[in-house]
Parts: structure tokens; sequence; C-alpha cells
């Protein structure tokens, strides 16, 4: 969209770090506090905390944004204006292809890198993996967890922050916007941010080529999608 206004660096500042800070109380803090309760297993404090304070608010928030920008509460509009459209056959490629890649580069980390320092790339919050009987249920709430996980995300990162801010940071909005996104990370565990590196980077500049965000949706969905699983029913440790 051409009347798409670029951001300022306060505005990006600002846009990344709320969420993180966010994030930061929800891990930090509201985790920790759930857990001392002994109430449910920590699986479901990490949905609650960060589902509830962090990613609903984040979805939200790119929703009201986007049809403040436009002035329009149209959800055709509002898909128009984050660059959510079909994907051509050109973009198919660029999904299976980064796909493939960043699921590669993700599992030599795993393997190669990552055991030199002796880390463990399993988040702190997934403490129960893999799922045991008692804790079967756990698989039927995650999905309503992961759907504003996947699109609170991807509404705000690159749905409505990328587009402007690559009227900011040209060529290099791929790099910037991966290390903001990194950092929004970085209170889930450090470990955990040097595991998804390539996801972090990649996802911003395939969308940066292709000005379709759907991309990073379906790929950022099943990358998820398939790491958690893994993990739940022990495919990967």
């Amino acid at each position: 969209m051409n009347n798409i206004k670029p951001l300022k660096w306060t505005e990006l500042i600002i846009l990344f770090g709320v969420p993180t800070i966010l994030n930061f109380a929800a891990c930090q803090i509201v985790i920790p506090y759930l857990e001392s309760l002994k109430v449910f297993p920590i699986e479901i404090s990490y949905f609650l905390s960060v589902g509830l304070l962090v990613l609903v608010p984040m979805f939200l928030s790119a929703i009201y944004l986007s049809s403040k920008e436009i002035k329009s509460n149209k959800l055709k509009d509002i898909f128009v204006r984050m660059r959510i459209k079909k994907l051509s056959p050109v973009d198919i490629l660029w999904t299976v292809g980064g796909f493939i890649l960043l699921s590669l580069l993700s599992f030599l980390i795993a393997k190669l890198i990552l055991p030199i320092y002796n880390i463990d790339a399993t988040p702190f919050f997934f403490r129960n993996m893999p799922i045991t009987q008692n804790y079967t249920w756990i698989i039927y709430i995650w999905p309503v967890f992961f759907f504003f996980n996947i699109f609170g995300e991807e509404f705000l990162w690159r749905g409505y922050i990328q587009p402007r801010q690559e009227l900011l940071n040209k060529k290099s909005t791929w790099f910037v916007h991966g290390f903001l996104w990194s950092v929004w990370h970085l209170p889930m565990g450090f470990d955990l941010v040097l595991s998804a590196i390539p996801i972090l980077f990649i996802l911003p500049a395939i969308v940066q080529i292709r000005k379709n965000t759907t991309i990073a949706i379906v790929i950022h969905t099943i990358f998820g999608a398939f790491g958690f699983l893994s993990l739940a029913f022990g495919l990967v440790h």
C-alpha cells in the first residue's frame, strides 16, 4: 500500500520494546508465581501468562493499529494493509524452500553447536516434555495458545511493523527486525534464542523479498507446531 508511513526509530523501539517488557514480566515474574502456587503444570503457566499478557494484546494491537492507519475496520482492508494475500506459485516455492533451509540450519545448530557448550534448546517452561499420560490434556489446550502465538506475532511483527520498517531500515530491515525479534525472545531463555536464530532472521528476510506475510504465517505455523508436538511426543530430545 502506497500510503504506509515509515516508522521512526522511537516507534520501532516502542513497538518491539513494550511486548518485550510484557514477555519478561510473563516469563520471569508471572510464571514463577504461578509455579509457586502448584496448581497446574508449568506448560499451562506459560500458556496463561505469555498468552494472556503478551500474545493476545499483540494480536489485538496489530488489528487496531492497522485499522486506525487505514481508517477502515473491514477485515479485507486490514489484511491488505498487513500484506496477507494468497500464495503465488513463486511464493509457494519460497515457503517450501525457506522452511527446508531454516529447518536444516536449526537441526545443525541443535546437533553440532549447542552440545559443544552443553546447551539444552528445550525451553524452561516445557519441563514436562515429553508429555506423560497424566498430562495429555495439555495437548488439547495448546491449540488456543498456539493460535495467538502465531497470529499475535505475525500480525504485529510482519503484518503491521515490517511494511513500515522497510521504509525506515531499507535493505537492512531483515537484520534489524530479526535482532529485535531475538531480544523479544530473550526472557524465554538465551538457549532458545540461539536455537531459533535461523527462523528469527530468515522469516523477515523472505517477507521483505516477497512482500507477503502469508509466507511467514505458514512457515511459522508448521515450524512451531512441529517443534511443540515433537517435544510433546518425545520425537526429539
